[in-house]
């Protein structure tokens, strides 16, 4: 976006500054024909002109080519060389055809610097030396005439002062660009981070919400106890869960960072399938979907359950919202030495190829999920996968077909023997990840 628009703005001033030394040939030229045409080399004259009218054409149609912008002192430059060639045609050196110098000189000097300056200098003595070298020579090389002050110190020296101070100029603007442009970048970032920062909470916020108005609304409608005493066990756990939520919002405004730290204990993660499970099977229930768990009733190990609990919620949350009536969801478990993987299958819609490599990024809704009626964001699945890789394991996609798709959590098991830590009531190994 910011390239672009330099681009243009660059385009724009290129175009601008040769409309304004064509037209300033156009008035001289036609001021010089008028008053002496009979002084003019008529060659000489249609190959300055002509000169700026070819750039000027050029500078007309490709104004916004990175090419062209790329090597826009060629075209000052050039302007340079069809004006000494103007000036030269009116056989005088200081005439309205030689003032046109001031022009492309401080064009050069404002936009180029002095390096430029030093280049059009060099330009325009080495064009003096070829076609003039006699007078060149005798102008300086003798004793000089009183007459001749304006023209050959006077002149020279004005337009070197005019252009220094447009290259002055030109260096403080560009300073400053340079500057602002580095203050709207910092601006733009921190307004970012923060929409994405709310973005992300207001998505963690709506699964324990909906959970919570679903067994609320249920509790409304029941009188048998023991129902109601799990509808509000499950209420209370997801009140917890957003008390957590907006407590990470708010460390994340005082320390200036969307990226909450992780407070890893010692956790049950079997008990937290059986939690999010439990909060999900209102919104199971509604679309009849059957939610089947295939792991072991405990599990322990080294996380964050907080930020857990939102992973699972998410791939749950998912399962069945774009589930098909009546389908099915399973989680099951598989271990190894030193890891766990949750897998949860859902007999949905299928994720198209193209979809899979990109589900995981913030805000893409795959295709079917756009043609459904369910409401998303498409932050769900990134806020889970880095969370799984915060605590060093990962989330996979790892299978999408016409019978559903299947997604895969991997987390690392703790080192130390959990079961030891579960025969000693109080013991919590807690540890503040940044």
């Amino acid at each position: 976006m910011g390239t672009n628009q330099a681009r243009r703005d660059t385009g724009r001033a290129l175009l601008e500054f040769q409309g304004v030394m064509f037209g300033a040939l156009v008035v001289v030229g036609s001021a010089v024909l008028l008053s002496q045409p009979a002084a003019l080399d008529p060659l000489l004259y249609a190959a300055g002109a002509g000169i700026i009218t070819v750039i000027t054409v050029i500078t007309l149609i490709w104004h916004n080519r990175p090419g062209l912008q790329r090597f826009a002192v060629l075209l000052p430059l050039l302007d340079l060389l069809g004006i000494r060639f103007t000036a030269h045609a009116e056989g005088a050196t200081l005439s309205g055809g030689a003032l046109l110098l001031i022009l492309p000189m401080i064009w050069i000097a404002y936009s180029f610097g002095m390096r430029g300056v030093l280049a059009s200098v060099a330009l325009l003595v080495a064009l003096l030396l070829v076609t003039s070298p006699v007078g060149l020579l005798q102008a300086y090389g003798g004793d000089m005439e009183p007459g001749n002050f304006t023209r050959i110190v006077a002149y020279p020296l004005t337009l070197l002062i005019l252009a220094g101070a447009a290259g002055v100029s030109g260096a403080r603007i560009r300073r400053k660009k340079v500057q602002l442009a580095a203050q709207t970048a910092l601006t733009e970032q921190a307004v970012r981070a923060r929409d994405d920062l709310i973005e992300a909470v207001t998505h963690e916020l709506r699964t324990p919400l909906t959970s919570i108005l679903g067994n609320a609304e249920l509790v409304l409608h029941t009188n048998d106890a023991q129902t109601v005493g799990r509808r509000v066990g499950i209420i209370v756990r997801n009140a917890e869960q957003m008390d957590t939520i907006l407590a990470d919002l708010l460390l994340g405004r005082s320390t200036g960072t969307a990226l909450l730290g992780l407070h890893i204990t010692a956790t049950d993660v079997g008990g937290l399938i059986e939690t999010c499970v439990a909060a999900r099977r209102t919104a199971a229930d509604a679309r009849s979907v059957s939610i089947d768990v295939i792991a072991s009733d405990t599990l322990w190990a080294d996380v964050d359950p907080n930020r857990i609990r939102q992973v699972f919620d998410n791939l749950l949350t998912n399962a069945i919202k774009y589930n098909r009536v009546g389908g099915t969801v399973v989680v099951s478990e598989t271990r190894t030495v030193t890891t766990a993987t949750f897998a949860v299958t859902d007999s949905g819609c299928s994720i198209a190829p193209t979809d899979s490599a990109r589900v995981f990024e913030p805000y893409y809704r795959t295709e079917s999920a756009r043609l459904s009626s369910q409401d998303g964001s498409g932050l769900g699945l990134g806020i889970s996968r880095d969370i799984a890789r915060r605590h060093g394991g990962d989330l996979r996609l790892v299978e999408s077909s016409t019978r559903g798709s299947r997604f895969e959590l991997t987390l690392p098991l703790a080192l130390s023997d959990h079961e030891d830590v579960v025969a000693q009531p109080g013991h919590e190994s807690e540890q503040i990840v940044a």
